[in-house]
């Protein structure tokens, strides 16, 4: 299966469910949706729970390209649905803890804690 999203927006937050398989390839049209989304003034919140392979280095680019993103708009996306070893892999990218979620409704949250400067 190759890499499927599913994009739903409520407000200025966007799920994007994403099934199937990060590859270097897909994960390049991945991050330039999200990037797209994030110039669009969207937060993002990405459903990774029918993600069920991940290439070594279609992961290594993500991440790396997740945080720079972050660090150049101020904007980071939040991720849902995280299994145990995403959540390893995440740890080794220093990804902040508040980007990883349970599920869906605290990822949402999470835009509009005060303090977060991130809502609108």
């Amino acid at each position: 299966m190759s890499l499927k999203a599913q994009v739903t927006t409520t407000g200025d937050v966007t799920v994007m469910e994403v099934a199937g398989k990060l590859s270097h390839e897909s994960q390049k049209m991945l991050q330039d949706n999200i990037e797209q989304l994030i110039r669009d003034g969207k937060q993002i919140i990405l459903d990774i729970k029918g993600l069920d392979f991940v290439g070594s280095s279609g992961i290594t680019s993500f991440f790396r390209n997740l945080k720079e993103t972050g660090e150049r708009t101020g904007i980071r996306p939040r991720f849902c649905n995280v299994s145990l070893e995403f959540r390893r892999i995440m740890d080794a990218y220093k990804l902040d803890s508040e980007m990883i979620h349970e599920n869906r409704i605290d990822a949402v949250r999470s835009f509009f804690r005060s303090g977060s400067g991130e809502s609108n």
